[in-house]
């Protein structure tokens, strides 16, 4: 594997890859001193239980809050810190950082400001992440209390020294008291933090994605001493305004929160009605002066859900018979507590011959069901199935998971991951389970292995989620003889689809994952080259931009009657075999490439070639696309988990200019706060020269290497950038020869 390579980042960029980690990861091998003892990989939740503050981070247009559709965002105080354990022995180990913000909500991070040079007191500069040194933008203020400006919250960096390890922290202080420090408060959103720590001249760069978020829970109060009469059609109805007794939130406005009810055991999850409408009124049937009880939910504009409960007395003044509520019958959702919609649910018993008997019960405009009557029979099963869409929620991205999880990189955290990566229920989780649904990604098959249905549905009363290979977790609730009265209110289950490991499939049977994150486009391209009929050609799929890569899937679409795709030969980029594509159909050659860490993919590097032969002359770009078909959406899954969609393009370059031609790419990082390399790719051996010169000519650096083709770094040390600058870099490799401008912060 390549060494990672630090990415400058901004609007429009992806993440970089930092913490200098061994190839297999800390979790492994201890990590070389001076090392960073907590840069997590994945993206950290900080979670907003305060109150929103009017005079923070409220500051038109430039502040747009997507939680209550207003510019006031609302903040809470988080704890971002970083700690570099040094040598024994070594010296002062220093650390700094770099705040990328995303203040608008479009999913960029527009907004960069650094420990080193800090913006003024209650402001920062916003659309300024491509300026040079993170310069100019729009001053927006952050903090708008009616203070001098010299008790304005500022940005700073507090630092502390214990032992051998240094700690740093984002911090708030100000002008009049510089050295008091106080927890910073950041806004709602999508952000990073890019940490840079020293010791004796080593580096170590930590970069963290993290959110905030409103997690807090409303508050809901339920009236209590309802009472409701039935009348002559044996019905009362209670209307919500009867039952609520108050509510509140701490961030959303009460103009804008969702307030539903239902009798309880009616369903999960905020009531909605079947037009999706909060629900507000309670219905009741003939029950003789019987206790029932409703819930009242309230939902804010982030999502948060808290309910009370009350009791509410029926009356039957009429004398009407009594009445005895059914069972509700329900299958719901291990990640959102959603009810599962297209569930058939059966009785199943067995008859006097000993013939298996059925019965499938009517699902109401909820997708549940009630258990209204029972067979004639001592003991009887209540069963759950759905088989439909095996590929839905199914993606390459899901085989990442899995192996990541084989590999004690990242472990699952709950059992139900477990069980839905369990293919071949084996009860455990190999790299035969990924193999299979492999085959299922690519279209060798339409079915999961042993006739595995594509949802799996267990008792909600199951105990037994963190160690799901062990223990007894029934699928079917086995239950006696018994008046309707005497059963559970509720005999719900919980539903799996088979192997959706991150809770990407649709609650209806659809092939789109909705629940994927997606970032921005990856391209690739292929030579726009003229094929005369009968000729056969291997032309290379490349990736245009590059980047660090876990995974990627596509199908390619082909004109058979122009040219057929007889092979897919494999390069040195990625680690492709035979069982990572598949020709399942006419026309169709799909591919499903997955690794439990990523690879690295220089710009314009040849993921592999494809073998291609012409029936009838024609052009490449007329006889092949990308596929943008549902069940195998063409994307490929960066190292932070990201989804980018992949886009097709073609080249004119001819093929001998493509195999030819010395390619020289960006220096990285620019701006560079001290070193930076230039990736290059050669094609045959050359001899390749790089200079540094400052604006006005002098030439202050240069190196002579005689290379061998494949990929390079060329090293600008930072011995060759004195000062804060502009600097000039020139690199020639054979007959191309490119140049550019490098910027020391």
């Amino acid at each position: 594997m390549r060494k990672p390579i630090q990415w400058p980042l901004g609007k429009g960029l992806s993440t970089l890859i930092l913490c200098t980690l061994s190839p297999l990861g800390a979790t492994l091998f201890a990590q070389p001193c001076p090392a960073l003892t907590n840069c997590p990989q994945s993206t950290v939740t900080y979670c907003d239980e305060t109150t929103n503050d009017f005079f923070l981070w409220n500051y038109p247009p430039f502040t747009v809050s997507p939680t209550i559709g207003d510019s006031n965002l609302h903040e809470a105080p988080i704890d971002l810190n970083i700690k570099l354990k040094g040598c024994s022995g070594g010296g002062v180990g220093t650390v700094s950082y770099t705040l990328y913000l995303d203040l608008d909500d479009d999913g960029l991070q527009e907004t960069v400001l650094t420990s080193y040079n800090p913006p003024p007191a209650g402001r920062v500069q916003a659309n300024n992440a491509f300026n040079p040194g993170y310069s100019g933008g729009d001053t927006v203020i952050f903090d708008g209390r009616y203070l001098p400006d010299s008790m304005l919250y500022r940005f700073a960096i507090e630092i502390q020294y214990s032992g051998d390890t240094t700690i740093g922290w984002v911090r708030f202080s100000s002008d009049a008291n510089p050295y008091q420090f106080i927890p910073v408060q950041l806004p709602e959103g999508r952000h990073r933090i890019e940490w840079r720590a020293v010791q004796d001249s080593v580096e170590r760069y930590c970069d963290r994605n993290f959110k905030v978020k409103d997690c807090k829970k409303p508050s809901v109060a339920c009236k209590t001493g309802m009472a409701v009469y039935l009348d002559a059609t044996q019905t009362a109805s209670l209307p919500l305004s009867d039952a609520l007794q108050s509510f509140s939130d701490n961030i959303t406005p009460d103009t804008q929160m969702l307030i539903g009810m239902r009798r309880l055991g009616a369903g999960f999850g905020f009531p909605l009605d079947p037009q999706g409408n909060p629900q507000d009124t309670a219905m009741f049937s003939c029950q003789a002066s019987e206790n029932q009880f409703v819930e009242v939910w309230a939902k804010d504009k982030a999502g948060n859900l808290e309910n009370c409960t009350a009791a509410v007395l029926v009356y039957d003044t009429a004398g009407f018979c009594p009445f005895v509520p059914f069972p509700s019958i329900c299958a719901t959702s291990p990640w959102n507590d959603e009810i599962i919609k297209g569930v058939a649910y059966k009785l199943t018993w067995y008859g006097a011959n000993q013939m298996p008997i059925a019965n499938q019960l009517e699902l109401n405009s909820f997708g549940c069901t009630e258990l209204s009557s029972t067979p004639n029979t001592n003991l009887f099963s209540l069963v759950a199935t759905k088989d439909t869409v095996p590929r839905n929620g199914v993606t390459t991205y899901d085989l990442v998971l899995m192996s990541k999880h084989i590999l004690a990189l990242e472990p699952f955290d709950v059992g139900w991951k477990m069980t839905a990566a369990d293919i071949n229920q084996s009860n455990s989780i190999t790299t035969f389970d990924i193999v299979e649904l492999r085959k299922l990604i690519i279209g060798l098959t339409q079915k999961l292995p042993n006739n595995t249905p594509s949802w799996r549905f267990f008792v909600d009363t199951c105990s037994v989620w963190g160690s799901p290979f062990f223990g007894y977790c029934p699928s079917t609730y086995t239950l006696p003889f018994l008046p309707i009265g005497a059963y559970p209110p509720n005999l719900s289950f919980t539903g799996i689809k088979m192997g959706d490991v991150n809770g990407s499939a649709a609650n209806v049977d659809t092939l789109w994952n909705a629940a994927e994150t997606r970032g921005a486009p990856s391209l690739l391209e292929l030579p726009n080259l003229s094929l005369k009929a009968g000729e056969t050609l291997d032309i290379p799929l490349r990736a245009v931009e590059g980047g660090s890569w876990e995974g990627m899937q596509f199908s390619l679409k082909f004109d058979p009657n122009l040219l057929d795709i007889e092979q897919l030969i494999a390069e040195n980029t990625l680690p492709l075999e035979s069982e990572n594509w598949a020709k399942p159909e006419s026309g169709y050659l799909n591919l499903s490439w997955s690794a439990a860490q990523a690879t690295d993919v220089l710009p314009g590097d040849a993921l592999f070639h494809l073998r291609v032969k012409a029936r009838v002359e024609t052009r490449i770009s007329e006889a092949i696309q990308l596929s943008k078909a549902a069940q195998l959406f063409p994307e490929v899954y960066d190292e932070t988990g990201v989804n980018h969609p992949l886009k097709l393009t073609f080249t004119n370059k001819t093929q001998s200019e493509m195999s030819i031609a010395a390619q020289i790419f960006e220096p990285v990082p620019n701006p560079t706060l001290q070193d930076a390399r230039i990736p290059i790719r050669l094609h045959t051996p050359e001899m390749v020269v790089l200079e540094m010169r400052d604006l006005r000519g002098a030439l202050l650096f240069q190196s002579s290497l005689a290379l061998q083709s494949g990929a390079h770094f060329l090293e600008i040390p930072a011995a060759a950038m004195d000062n804060s600058g502009v600097y000039v870099w020139r690199v020639s490799a054979g007959n191309v020869v490119k140049s550019g401008r490098l910027v020391r912060l």
